[in-house]
Formats: structure tokens, sequence, C-alpha cells
């Protein structure tokens, strides 16, 4: 099981609101990605956070048409 907490920081009002109707789509992109990565994840492998951290940045620009949302991550617990 590989959990992953986030956020988003999004300074831009106009994106900031584009970001937030975007959610279920963002929230989907996100658990797709996470759930192909830990399946690829031997029982022993550590999880790669600089990894997780780049392709959720990637989808999340993709979503929302640009950069501009910074994608901030929690914690990544493995079990």
């Amino acid at each position: 099981m590989l959990s992953v907490d986030c956020g988003l920081d999004v300074p831009d009002a106009a994106l900031r609101t584009r970001a937030e109707q975007s959610v279920p789509r963002l929230r989907a992109a996100y658990v797709q990605t996470i759930q192909a990565y830990a399946a690829g994840l031997g029982p022993t492998a550590l999880p790669n956070a600089d990894y997780i951290g780049t392709t959720l940045q990637r989808q999340t620009d993709q979503i929302l048409g640009r950069p501009g949302a910074k994608v901030l991550l929690g914690a990544i617990i493995a079990n």
C-alpha cells in the first residue's frame, strides 16, 4: 500500500479558480498515477519522492492547461 498526501499552492487567483473547478480531474489523475507507480514497486523498494512530485506536477500542469500551481508533497507512506 502506498499513501501520498499532497496539496496545491496556487498564488494566481484565476488559476486557483480553475484548480478548484478541476479537483475531481486532478484527484483522478493523481490516483491513477500513484496506483501505476505503486504497482511497479517491489516489496522492499522505497518510493521515490522526487519522481512522484515531478509526475504529479506534470499531471497538474497538463490538466490546468499551464504552469503556475505548485504540487506540495506532505507525507509518503509505504506499508
